[in-house]
């Protein structure tokens, strides 16, 4: 089917949409019995996002603890979308807004499958080529399972498509406005919008048009969200970028190459149609010697996107756990681009054969898809499930603990600071540092003024020298713990001082830190 009869069959293109609909659902019910409890989110940084949707729909600026402004949010737009959600279902219930949460992440995963069809089609004019793209990005489960996560993956993955798909219509101030939402929603898109900016900048230098109101197009939309960002974080801590950038980061060009190769052959290969190496086939059909009448200029920018925002992430972030979605994660915003990449790629691999023959490598491309999904949408389905559970039984039940054992006010410390914080409601510091930057740096000022009542503590990251001065009040563990491939991390303690005074504890582990830990009911 060609482009003469794309505009007749619109109707058509509501089928990857269903394909999609249908696939999550699967992943929702296929694997539920494996969590008896309420819902909730496989990480707990989803719970970190809400507590910024909490101060922001109530105290009008990201603070993690009410009344101190703070730049823990890397993705402040998904914040600022989960502070609306928190405004409608907040009042309702737990487990309405929990819901009403990973509504709209899928929302997002069905806009961003349905972009990708109009991508492909604007780009290789070719509607059945875009409806087998949109499928296979339906059969991709990891990605559609982000869905539930409560994180950012496919309010950013839509974002980027958006970019593209306008810079491909030739709408550079459109695609300006979509990138500068989606460095809103994860940092690594700045490196994209450079990339994609440059290619379109060289390509009306070389057909002889001006290149500097196309260029300005894209760029001020992006310039006026970063200089936004950046100013509101010299406000609220004093340095230009999140605090979560200085905790997280392990930048270094020089470890590129054996983070390339994990991410290539430990984590995608979980990922359809990637899985086996297949659907890396279709770049092959970028070469030149590959030509195809179904081409416009700008074939390679969903290619040059994609693959631009997995390097900038790798540079910045160690893949450490690749069976994780802790690290998955970041690099499943990447997958819709490539998707619609290698989907075209498939296309113009076929273009030197005749007819439907052409459609070969498609072919192939959607079975190996359809045989992916089938092999991962049950243990997906599962995995995410008990993820789920894992942190329902650590995480929210200390945070529930801590509502119902300390008075409000009462400031406590975490080294797990998202559902601890939002289940307590209690003023907490974060003692990695990504939600209270003052402990980046031992900032002594900050730690004598805010004595803490208990400490909660992963004891596969932190040990400390003080501990026979310490009493666990509670041990809180979870069974078959999949959130991570270490079972350590499978437990956390609560613990509070044996002293009668007020005394100064040291720990170390991912970090070294100092608090002041009061007396039991000081």
């Amino acid at each position: 089917m060609n482009s003469d009869s794309a505009e007749k069959n619109n109707h058509i293109y509501i089928l990857p949409f269903l394909l999609g609909t249908a696939i999550l659902l699967s992943l929702w019910f296929s694997g539920r019995s494996v969590n008896a409890g309420p819902p909730g989110f496989p990480l707990d940084d989803a719970w970190i996002h809400l507590v910024y949707a909490r101060g922001l729909s109530e105290h009008g600026y990201f603070a993690y603890n009410n009344l101190i402004p703070s730049t823990g949010s890397t993705a402040p737009l998904w914040s600022i979308i989960l502070a609306l959600v928190h405004v409608i279902f907040g009042s309702i219930s737990i487990d309405a807004l929990v819901m009403a949460v990973i509504v709209s992440g899928a929302v997002l995963c069905l806009t961003g499958i349905a972009v990708t069809t109009r991508l492909i089609q604007q780009v290789t004019g070719s509607t059945y080529t875009s409806l087998a793209g949109g499928a296979i990005l339906a059969l991709s489960t990891p990605y559609s399972a982000a869905s539930f996560s409560g994180m950012e993956v496919t309010l950013t993955g839509t974002l980027l498509l958006l970019g593209v798909w306008s810079l491909t219509a030739e709408k550079q101030l459109q695609a300006g406005i979509w990138l500068a939402l989606a460095g809103l929603a994860r940092p690594e898109t700045a490196v994209v919008t450079l990339l994609l900016t440059a290619v379109v900048g060289v390509q009306h230098i070389r057909t002889g048009k001006t290149w500097i109101i196309p260029v300005a197009r894209i760029i001020i939309p992006c310039a006026v969200a970063a200089f936004a960002a950046i100013g509101y974080n010299l406000w609220a801590s004093g340095l230009p970028f999140p605090a979560t950038f200085y905790a997280k980061q392990s930048s270094g060009f020089v470890h590129l190459p054996s983070r390339l190769y994990t991410a290539l052959f430990e984590i995608f290969t979980n990922i359809p149609p990637f899985t086996w190496g297949i659907g890396w086939l279709g770049i092959i059909g970028f070469l030149p010697m590959f030509r195809s009448q179904f081409f416009c200029k700008n074939a390679l920018l969903p290619l040059a996107g994609g693959a631009s925002f997995i390097v900038a992430n790798l540079v910045v972030i160690r893949p450490d756990d690749p069976q994780a979605f802790y690290h998955i994660r970041y690099l499943l915003p990447a997958v819709p681009l490539l998707i619609a990449a290698v989907t075209i790629g498939a296309l113009r691999l076929g273009s030197p054969l005749q007819g439907l023959r052409t459609f070969i490598p498609i072919h192939i491309l959607l079975a190996f898809s359809i045989l992916g999904a089938g092999l991962t949408l049950a243990p997906q389905s599962r995995h995410y499930h008990n993820d789920v559970r894992n942190i329902n039984e650590v995480q929210r039940r200390i945070g529930k603990w801590l509502a119902e054992t300390f008075p409000p006010g009462t400031w406590i410390a975490a080294s797990d600071a998202g559902a601890v914080r939002y289940f307590s409601k209690l003023p907490t510091i974060d003692v990695l540092g990504l939600n209270t930057a003052e402990m980046l740096k031992h900032n002594e000022a900050f730690i004598s003024a805010h004595p803490v009542a208990a400490v909660v503590l992963m004891p596969a990251w932190f040990w400390t020298p003080d501990r026979n001065r310490l009493e666990v009040v509670l041990q809180a563990s979870t069974g078959n713990y999949t959130v991570t491939s270490n079972p350590g991390m499978a437990t956390q303690f609560v613990l509070q001082s044996r002293l009668g005074i007020k005394s100064r504890f040291h720990f170390s582990g991912l970090r070294s830190f100092q608090l002041d830990i009061l007396p039991v009911g000081g």
